[in-house]
């Protein structure tokens, strides 16, 4: 599921992470629901999503930064004239952990690229062919994760992310998932 932009992603914040003493690397994968507060089919259709990740912690496990890349399922409710079924992104963010902050959630705020498939001549006619349009915007998150065993995470996240398409598009998700964090 990770493509080579995330792959290179997350290979530069290791390198990153090796000079400046990290004190755990994690991976991890899940899964759930996301949908449409604005923009889309809205929130009575919840569609199937998919998250993946890798991040290192820093000063003492207070700060962790996080490469992730994420794909929404939506086969229902996409904008008109859009060739795509999927809401595609890859980002970083920076999560502030419970340690630092005393809540009993860790809160991440971050950037994402957003990645939809539009015919050409969108938004007013189709001209025989698909371009891919790309947009950056902010997401935030609050998560809480457990250990299981020596290694092993379990965790759940709830993200807001901000997509500035035609027309703006507000994803809420929720996810579960496992990890390692080493």
């Amino acid at each position: 599921m990770l493509c080579a932009h995330t792959r290179l992603l997350a290979a530069a914040l290791l390198s990153f992470c090796a000079t400046a003493h990290a004190q755990h690397v994690s991976l991890w994968a899940g899964g759930g629901l996301g949908t449409f507060l604005s923009g889309g089919s809205g929130v009575g259709d919840p569609n199937a999503h998919r998250m993946a990740g890798a991040g290192v912690s820093l000063a003492g496990d207070r700060l962790e930064l996080r490469a992730l890349k994420g794909t929404l399922e939506r086969p229902r409710g996409i904008p008109v004239n859009a060739g795509d079924d999927d809401f595609d992104y890859v980002g970083f963010d920076a999560l502030i952990t419970r340690r630092a902050t005393g809540l009993p959630l860790d809160v991440a705020v971050g950037a994402a690229r957003y990645e939809e498939v539009y015919h050409l001549g969108y938004p007013h006619r189709d001209l025989g062919g698909r371009t891919f349009v790309h947009r950056w915007g902010p997401h935030a998150s609050a998560l809480r994760s457990l250990g299981v065993g020596r290694f092993g995470r379990v965790w759940v996240e709830t993200d807001l992310h901000y997509a500035p398409y035609r027309p703006r598009q507000l994803v809420l998700f929720l996810d579960i998932g496992i990890g390692v964090r080493l």
